[in-house]
């Protein structure tokens, strides 16, 4: 089953938790990524496509470690919308398919790298089984240099109209409590998702924001970060980046992860 949702009514439904005061038209429609199996509208025989891409452990699983020339994902017949791992195992960085969840997030560690703590029923945003890690960040002190993104498998530019994203478990237990490279989050700490779009030529579009911590308030909760402002893109990247008293000697100290789920693009 394809999702696809004319924006009136998406807008209708949305208005009341986010702001309707940005360039939206509506004539055109949006199709939904939601890592759900029945809306994969794709080729791939696989049974329950998307739920075979869920590791069966979080950390140093089958599928994330040790096999990531295979691990790769396409919402073909959809979005069109693709990821794949970066040359290395999911410690180097990546987008990992999950339904992992942890009603308390104390003390989850990269054991537990691909769960969320909302307080919603289900997992993913709305309520729903699944939904998607990253992990990857690239700053001066990396020795990689390459970010995890998402692309457009066609090669053909759209507007990503918007993802909705939360902190993972290990993040809000990292930035609540510390761990032993840094202490908590204080009340000037930040750390926030830097989304950059490219073109079908590989040239920037534009960049947008979204802190997932501010202070000592931390996003527990789905909630909606707008990409339309990047324009038509076949590519977005996501990077993370935090305040001084988050970086060591090596870098982020903070766990370099965030959840999305249901990505809207412009048809």
């Amino acid at each position: 089953m394809k999702k696809i949702l004319t924006f009136a009514m998406l807008l209708a439904a949305a208005c009341g938790s986010w702001s309707c005061s940005d360039d939206h038209d509506d004539a055109f429609k949006l199709r939904v990524l939601t890592f759900e199996d029945a809306d994969y509208g794709g080729s791939s025989t696989v049974k329950g496509y998307w739920s075979s891409l869920v590791d069966d452990a979080q950390y140093n699983g089958a599928l994330l470690y040790g096999n990531t020339a295979g691990y790769n994902w396409y919402d073909e017949g959809n979005t069109g919308l693709a990821s794949g791992m970066l040359d290395a195992d999911f410690w180097n960085g990546g987008h990992a398919v999950s339904d992992y969840y942890e009603a308390d997030f104390t003390g989850c560690d990269y054991n537990k790298q691909l769960a969320v703590s909302t307080a919603a029923n289900g997992a993913g945003h709305n309520g729903s089984k699944h939904f998607c890690v990253q992990n990857g960040y690239v700053d001066a002190s990396s020795y990689k240099q390459e970010l995890p993104a998402l692309r457009f498998k066609s090669g053909e530019e759209h507007v990503i109209d918007h993802m909705w994203v939360v902190n993972t478990s290990y993040v809000l237990d990292f930035l609540t409590n510390g761990n032993a490279f840094s202490s908590a989050a204080g009340a000037d700490s930040w750390f926030k998702i830097i989304a950059t779009g490219y073109d079908a030529a590989g040239a920037e579009t534009g960049t947008c924001e979204f802190f997932l911590c501010e202070g000592r308030t931390f996003v527990t909760e789905w909630t909606r970060f707008d990409l339309w402002q990047l324009g038509a893109v076949a590519r977005v990247e996501f990077n993370l980046k935090g305040s001084d008293d988050l970086y060591g000697d090596y870098g982020l100290n903070a766990p370099a992860y965030f959840a999305f789920d249901d990505v809207a693009v412009r048809f």
